[in-house]
This record gives structure tokens, C-alpha cells and sequence, in this order.
């Protein structure tokens, strides 16, 4: 059974019985708003403890049914080396996106957050799911 273990602003975060940590966005879904700075900090941070509990690297599914944009502060941050972070606890990363602005902000995040890590933008959480389960087995 999923278990929620944080929120922040417009985002929750829950563990998955399968040990995915996902992020789900809170309120009208058919409202885009946009990421802030201190969502992404405060995401950053709960990936972090995360990792540190389990031992291992986390598998992330971000839903981003009602994000439309990152703020100009959260692109900039995710640029830089504090930012870029995330490398070092992340094994792999799959973005769902429902509608076109989803899409559009999964494009942006793959193009600004270059990882070291796989990240692939899924219509179907089922099969986003699968992907990332592919990746502890290895």
C-alpha cells in the first residue's frame, strides 16, 4: 500500500509499495501552476532522506498532470551544482504527463536537468512503473 511521507505546497510525495517514491500534485488538475523554487529545494531534500533511509538510490515517477512551467529561480537552481545533485541519489527518473502542458514541462525538465541518470516522459503509469522497476533488478 502507498504511504504518504511528506508534502510541500502544490506537491506530496508517497512511497510506493515497490519502493518508487512519487510525486503527485495536490488540488485541480486541470489548473497548471507553476514550480517553485522551495517545491523543488524541499523535493530535493525529501529524495535525499529517502536515499539515505533505503541505502540505495531511488526510483522517482513524477506526476505532472497540473505543472505548466518551472519558475526562472527553480531552472536556474536545477543548473546549478547544488541542483544537479540529484545525480548522486537518483537511479533512474519517469515523468507522467496527461495533457500538453505536462508534456511540454517534461520536455523542459529532461532539457535542463542534464542527468546522469535515465529519465523518459510516459502517457501510461502502468508502463512507467515497469521501466522503472527494470532498473533495481540490474
Amino acid at each position: 500500500m502507498a504511504k504518504r511521507i511528506d508534502a510541500f505546497g502544490q506537491l506530496e510525495y508517497w512511497l510506493l509499495d515497490n519502493s518508487i517514491l512519487e510525486i503527485r500534485t495536490i488540488g485541480d488538475k486541470n489548473k497548471s501552476k507553476e514550480v517553485s523554487l522551495e517545491e523543488i529545494v524541499y523535493g530535493i531534500e525529501v529524495q535525499q532522506r529517502l536515499a539515505e533511509e533505503e541505502q540505495q538510490k531511488i526510483i522517482l515517477l513524477a506526476e505532472m498532470s497540473s505543472m505548466s512551467n518551472l519558475s526562472k529561480s527553480a531552472k536556474a537552481f536545477l543548473k546549478s551544482g547544488e541542483g544537479r545533485e540529484l545525480n548522486d541519489i537518483t537511479l533512474a527518473n519517469a515523468l507522467l504527463v496527461t495533457n500538453a502542458f505536462s508534456r511540454m514541462l517534461g520536455n523542459m525538465l529532461v532539457g535542463i536537468v542534464k542527468s546522469d541518470y535515465p529519465v523518459r516522459i510516459f502517457s501510461n503509469k502502468s508502463e512507467a512503473i515497469k521501466w522503472l522497476l527494470a532498473f533495481r533488478k540490474k
